[in-house]
């Protein structure tokens, strides 16, 4: 297939493969930007699309593979770093004690200057895994390193923190 008749792709199947990703999605606009990266997602692999080999499931597998992975890296961003409603938020800052908000805002510091000063390869994978929202793959291809590796050296950094955070 040509990159050309991604249009008729659209033409075809948009209609149900945005009612797909509105029934996937959480909310319209993740629907819409759902809706997006499948078709642009369809562009880049054009090649491999074949107009007699059903392309409509092809572009929901596209759209499902996509929501998977958003759905995965939201997941561990919130293990990580819950985020909180603005009641949730507003409460918290009611019962919050300022010293505890102290230790927590001085911890949160001595962590971002640990990361500082880790070696160039695990300070790099770091922040474009963690402050890119990046995931394995994309970083992989930034750095133009095997996904392994990106994965060894996000373990290597997380031990180093853990220990110096653990010590601390």
């Amino acid at each position: 297939m040509r990159s050309c008749d991604i249009a008729l792709l659209v033409d075809r199947y948009g209609d149900s493969v945005y009612r797909y990703c509105r029934s996937i999605a959480f909310t319209p606009e993740e629907a819409e930007d759902l809706y997006q990266q499948t078709f642009l997602k369809a562009l880049e692999m054009h090649k491999r699309i074949s107009l007699d080999k059903n392309p409509k499931a092809y572009l929901m597998s596209i759209a499902t593979n996509i929501w998977r992975n958003h759905k995965s890296k939201y997941a561990r961003r919130e293990r990580i770093a819950p985020t909180l409603s603005g009641e949730q938020i507003q409460a918290a800052a009611g019962e919050e004690d300022i010293l505890d908000r102290v230790v927590r805002e001085e911890q949160l510091q001595y962590l971002r200057d640990l990361v500082e000063r880790l070696p160039d390869k695990q300070r790099q994978t770091v922040k474009l895994f963690y402050a890119g929202e990046l995931s394995l793959e994309e970083i992989a291809h930034i750095l133009k390193i095997p996904k392994g590796t990106v994965k060894s050296r996000l373990h290597t950094a997380k031990e180093i923190l853990r220990k110096e955070m653990e010590g601390h």
